[in-house]
C-alpha cells in the first residue's frame, strides 16, 4: 500500500507519438499528473529520433496513422530492440493488418479506439507496467 502523496505505480519514461497537438498536450497532463516523465514527439520519425537521441524510455503512447511513420511501424522498430517495451497505441481508424501485426509482437500491449478518457491511457500504461 502506497503512502499519501507517493504514487501507487513505479515512475515511468514515456514516449508520446501524436501529431495531433491538443490530443498530445492532454495525454502529457494526464501523464506528468500521474508522476510520469513524458517526452513529446509530434510523429513517429520524431519519436524514433527521440528515442536514438534520448536513450531508451519504458513506455510508448502512439497515435496509428500519422504523418512520416505509421504508429505500427514505429513500434515494431523500437520492440526490434525492446520486446518488453510497454505500448499503448490510440487509433479514431483501425487499420485491420497493422492491428493484427500488432498483436502477433512479443511485449505488453493495448490498443485503444479514440476518442478515450486520457485517463484510461495512463490506467493501461500503469497495468502493463505491474505486469497485468
Amino acid at each position: 500500500m502506497s503512502r499519501p502523496g507517493q504514487p501507487r505505480h513505479r515512475r515511468l519514461r514515456i514516449l508520446v507519438a501524436e501529431d495531433e497537438a491538443l490530443i498530445g498536450m492532454a495525454v502529457e497532463q494526464e501523464l506528468v499528473e500521474r508522476g510520469h516523465a513524458v517526452t513529446m514527439a509530434s510523429d513517429g520519425q520524431a519519436a524514433l529520433e527521440m528515442e536514438a537521441r534520448l536513450g531508451p524510455f519504458d513506455a510508448l503512447v502512439t497515435d496509428m496513422q500519422m504523418p512520416r511513420l505509421r504508429g505500427d511501424e514505429l513500434v515494431r522498430r523500437l520492440r526490434a530492440t525492446r520486446p518488453d517495451l510497454l505500448v499503448v497505441v490510440m487509433s479514431a481508424n483501425h487499420i485491420p493488418e497493422a492491428t493484427a501485426a500488432l498483436r502477433a509482437l512479443d511485449g505488453p500491449l493495448t490498443i485503444l479506439t479514440k476518442p478515450t478518457p486520457f485517463g484510461r491511457v495512463a490506467d493501461e500504461l500503469e497495468r502493463l507496467g505491474r505486469g497485468e
